[in-house]
């Protein structure tokens, strides 16, 4: 039986208040409403749910603005694109997906292809695929992931798609052909690839008009599936053994390949949602700690068991309704946080976290006076727990101020149970990491308080059968009290590094701070 708590009482220092379930709820019926339309990017559902979070933030008295992101927004043309591999060649779908090509309508890539096992270079972690073999000119094949002989985040910050591409392009690669696992299939079912890619993908622009963080000496680019694997490496077994092994050695492959993708570009705008709660104390109020949330879902695709509205309630509404209640929370705080807050809706997450992006490379305050992001993302609400998992805390003192928080919410801190996910670099705090700003991703935990209820595989079904689908809907169960937890750990966190007087800062010989602690 559902334990039913009406409201969730929370003992809030110098706060009158308290952190509600049903305020979550409700934000998070409107926001996951059809009517909405799943609140794509560019959008006008989407359109609506900037207008209804602008208007929260105003009710709650903050100064409120609209960052207006410009995208290019590319849509792949199934019947039009195509890879050959040797003489066999393969359709959209069935062989092969993309979401389009950023730089070109008509890309193309025809060459000789050298097998670079995860395509990563990390002279920090002593490992190169690329060691041995001169890519130049070629087309570069290899895995999605990263080794397990990495640690969690730090596999997570190699398993990026965009750093793989940039590593591709370093060592003179014309083309790309990523690959999945067999594992990679039970996490991520190929009609989910299909459907999805489907909806194309989208770039912010830069001033001059230019896609941001696009390689243009890469001619084109596929995600192979398993078919079109084997056609290119013949028996995946012994090859995905050694991967996993740590024993990949770069090969150059007998088979060419041809990669043609056709996209269609368009100019499309769509905003960042702003509100800024300004701080009491002189000295501090012109440093800022944001939260962050993404605003946008999927939208429209092509249907699921003929319902076509990708309705993102628990990603992310979810996230959104917590980042309200904890706005909600922080208003009615006597007296008010030291320093300001900034919440920030973003757009185009689910393009690749765009939107995050585009404001920590065009931040409206001063890069230099942000002193940290507390990012809110798919809260999985399904039972009550004992745990809360903190996503990048053991990075910066921000870990020290959650171990504080979750002791005074008796809750103990786990670490990440499914690490090959890499949530670490898939939501929008890792913009701001890689512009030098400490960061966390704060989730519930995995250790339900009822014994008999194993959460990790109840979260991996979720992810394998409802995440990224029109499934993901209010009608799926869920602990709105569990979503309150959250946003209580959210509201502490952030009511901390508020009032401290001194700012985060990354832990020293950190790979993230060493790597972009200096980017401010």
């Amino acid at each position: 039986m559902r334990r039913l708590v009406l409201l969730l009482f929370i003992a809030l220092p110098l706060a009158s208040q308290q952190i509600d379930p049903a305020h979550i709820g409700a934000h998070m019926r409107f926001l996951a409403d059809d009517l909405l339309e799943g609140r794509g990017t560019g959008t006008r559902g989407y359109m609506i749910a900037a207008r209804y979070v602008a208007s929260q933030y105003e009710a709650l008295g903050m100064d409120v603005m609209f960052q207006n992101v410009p995208f290019r927004k590319i849509t792949p043309i199934p019947d039009q694109s195509s890879v050959t591999i040797g003489e066999k060649t393969f359709a959209y779908g069935s062989g092969f997906v993309t979401s389009g090509d950023p730089v070109r309508e008509d890309a193309r890539a025809d060459g000789q292809v050298v097998y670079v096992g995860y395509g990563i270079t990390a002279p920090t972690q002593n490992y190169d695929d690329y060691k041995g073999v001169d890519v130049r000119g070629k087309i570069v094949a290899y895995y999605g992931g990263a080794p397990k002989t990495f640690s969690s985040d730090v596999r997570a910050h190699f398993s990026s798609s965009l750093v793989k591409y940039e590593n591709a392009a370093a060592h003179g690669a014309i083309g790309v052909l990523s690959m999945r696992t067999a594992f990679d299939e039970t996490r991520a079912p190929w009609s989910r690839s299909v459907r999805q890619s489907k909806l194309g993908a989208m770039n912010w622009l830069e001033t001059n008009g230019n896609p941001h963080a696009t390689f243009p000496q890469i001619g084109a680019s596929v995600t192979l599936s398993r078919a079109g694997a084997e056609a290119l490496m013949g028996d995946l077994k012994p090859i995905e053994a050694a991967l996993e092994a740590g024993k990949a050695k770069a090969t150059v492959l007998p088979a060419r390949a041809a990669i043609h993708v056709v996209s269609k570009h368009e100019r499309i705008d769509s905003p960042n949602v702003i509100g800024i709660l300004r701080g009491s104390d002189p000295a501090l109020r012109d440093e800022y700690l944001v939260y962050s949330a993404h605003l946008d879902h999927l939208g429209i695709s092509e249907p699921v068991d003929g319902d076509a509205i990708n309705n993102g309630a628990l990603d992310n509404a979810s996230g959104i309704a917590a980042m309200l209640e904890v706005a909600r929370a922080f208003a009615e705080t006597t007296p008010r946080p030291k320093r300001s807050i900034l919440f920030l809706a973003t757009t185009g997450e689910e393009k690749g976290l765009k939107g995050a992006d585009y404001f920590a490379n065009n931040p409206t305050v001063p890069l230099q006076s942000i002193v940290a992001d507390i990012n809110v993302d798919e809260i999985l609400m399904f039972h009550p727990v004992r745990d809360i998992l903190p996503i990048g805390a053991e990075h910066s003192t921000l870990g020290d101020d959650m171990a504080a928080v979750a002791k005074e919410m008796n809750l103990e801190i786990s670490p990440d149970p499914q690490p090959e996910e890499v949530v670490f670099v898939r939501s929008d705090q890792y913009p701001f990491v890689k512009r030098g700003v400490p960061s966390i991703y704060m989730n519930a935990g995995y250790k339900a308080l009822d014994p008999k209820i194993d959460l990790v595989a109840e979260m991996a079904k979720w992810e394998e059968t409802i995440y990224h689908s029109p499934k993901d809907d209010m009608s799926q169960p869920m602990d709105l009290n569990v979503g309150a937890e959250v946003a209580k750990a959210d509201y502490l966190l952030g009511l901390r590094v508020a009032n401290a007087a001194e700012r985060p800062h990354w832990k020293k010989g950190d790979f993230f701070g060493e790597m972009f602690g200096q980017r401010r």
